[in-house]
């Protein structure tokens, strides 16, 4: 029941090759149904016009790697994830309309004393992954055992399985994929409330106790509206590393009773890879499609500094002191905009990992404070904040808070300067608080000329500006990136004529570096 009702195509062969079980997924992503598969092996025969050994089949005859090579050359590998399985991605063009790409993860099912019984393969649909798409189907393996088989399949699989009892909800098994994957053994874990590990684990998510007795009373309904959705986390293992992950829910029936929930679990290490991959891609790619864009900027800075030299020229003809100051003074405000325009295209076009340490985040508003403080004065702004003592010392990266906040200020400064209402008092407020004890909020609020819906939509679009010629549109470009690189968010409201609210919220530490 479990197998066949997996929602990821799933087969299974005994030890002579023969096929046991050919799901429903592998029904719909193969066109080929299970009574024409099982009894026999032809396993192969949905994918080539030719024999040839499937992942599953290698496993079962033991085969070399050399072997292996022989059939797959380098489109086979051993998994990460369990040191008996392999791995193989290859293209079917008869597959769809467009041909699918495939990957196949085959693991060896072993009686107690370690003698094959048999393997199991489950298939995927990678040619979203392969194309480098956004979002990906993550696979939900369901080798729950409610069978003789239980122990062998459960076991074996290579995917962390959580079994929960649904009255109490609490853990009453899990398999060898999650002590492999999270470092917590069987008898850690059984017994403990499901959500209360998940709490345990997760760094970026928690559910509150009104969550869990939802779950619990949707569960007693059934879940009338249909399957739980994806749940995508970020564990915490025990030995400190961080994991991504994502998971669904089944429940599991006995002759129309439920008995139980299980909760499957998919790394997406590899998945979130590519995606920052095509997110840096991205990155690039739109630098090289707006330098046209960019140039605009490039000749409003170079008619700056021929403005500043002719003015110096006058000066120097006219011995005029006066022009000299002015025509020197315009030459030094465009160096100033030429280095800041370079800089900012660094930072955003340049991958940078965190240099996460001990700081003090409110000192480092103070220190933006300190440097904007004169400028604001001179504008007539008032620089307001309120800091969070509870804050105190967390390790996270200073450089990158530093000029997350100094972009921040220095655009809601420029947004008050914008303000045409003489009689409005102009003020930019900094606030900072602890969220947690796992994540550290910064908010910069002006009162300034605020935007609409339509230029808050694209506010941290590539360069996208709401100062005209003044404006470059990658300050906020920049910021983004640096909130993303520290696994953080940003989120901004505003109103048009009444001002902007960015809240910047980034997770953190305590203790030392090496915990």
């Amino acid at each position: 029941q479990i197998i066949h009702g997996s929602m990821i195509p799933t087969f299974i062969i005994n030890n002579e090759h023969i096929v046991t079980h050919w799901n429903r997924a592998c029904e719909e992503l193969t066109g080929v149904e299970s009574y024409q598969l099982v009894g026999t092996d032809r396993q192969w025969s949905p994918f080539r016009k030719f024999k040839r050994p499937t992942m599953a089949d290698v496993i079962v005859a033991g085969m070399s790697e050399d072997e292996i090579q022989t059939y797959y050359g380098d489109a086979w590998k051993k998994s990460i994830l369990l040191p008996e399985a392999y791995e193989a991605e290859e293209f079917f063009p008869h597959l769809g309309e467009k041909g699918k790409w495939i990957h196949f993860l085959a693991a060896p099912i072993k009686s107690d004393d370690g003698k094959i019984l048999g393997a199991i393969e489950t298939l995927q649909d990678s040619t979203k992954e392969k194309e480098a798409q956004a979002k990906l189907e993550a696979q939900h393996d369901t080798l729950l055992h409610m069978h003789d088989q239980y122990k062998i399949l459960f076991n074996n699989n290579p995917n962390p399985i959580f079994i929960v009892d649904s009255l109490t909800l609490e853990i009453i098994d899990v398999n060898k994929s999650v002590e492999g994957d999270y470092g917590y053994s069987k008898d850690e874990l059984i017994g403990r409330p499901f959500f209360e590990v998940i709490n345990s684990l997760a760094i970026d998510h928690a559910y509150t106790p009104e969550m869990v007795d939802l779950f619990k009373q949707r569960t007693l309904n059934g879940f009338q509206s249909g399957r739980p959705p994806w749940e995508e986390l970020t564990f915490q293992t025990k030995d400190g590393g961080h994991v991504p992950v994502r998971y669904s829910t089944s429940f599991l029936h006995k002759k129309g009773e439920l008995v139980g929930c299980a909760f499957f679990f998919h790394n997406l290490t590899e998945i979130k890879k590519l995606e920052k991959e095509l997110v840096q891609s991205e990155r690039l790619a739109a630098i090289g499609q707006t330098i046209s864009g960019l140039s605009h900027h490039i000749k409003n800075i170079l008619i700056g500094l021929k403005g500043g030299s002719y003015v110096m020229d006058i000066g120097l003809k006219n011995e005029n002191p006066a022009k000299l100051k002015d025509g020197w003074q315009t030459i030094k405000n465009n160096i100033g905009r030429t280095s800041d325009l370079v800089q900012d295209l660094l930072t955003y076009s340049k991958e940078r990992k965190p240099e996460f340490q001990p700081c003090r985040p409110n000192e480092i508003v103070e220190d933006v404070v300190s440097l904007i403080k004169d400028h604001a004065k001179k504008e007539d702004i008032k620089i307001v904040t309120k800091l969070d003592p509870g804050i105190g010392e967390r390790i996270m990266d200073p450089e990158s808070i530093h000029q997350i906040l100094l972009n921040l200020v220095s655009n809601a400064i420029d947004a008050c300067r914008e303000v045409e209402d003489m009689d409005r008092a102009l003020k930019v407020s900094l606030t900072s608080r602890l969220q947690n004890d796992t994540l550290v909020c910064f908010e910069v609020k002006d009162n300034g000329i605020g935007m609409g819906e339509a230029e808050t939509a694209n506010v941290f679009a590539p360069f996208y500006s709401t100062k005209g010629g003044k404006g470059t549109g990658i300050g906020l470009m920049v910021t983004a990136k640096l909130t993303e690189e520290h696994k953080g968010t940003i989120h901004v409201e505003s109103q048009k004529g009444e001002g902007s609210r960015f809240i910047v919220s980034l997770p953190c530490q305590t203790g030392d570096i090496g915990d």
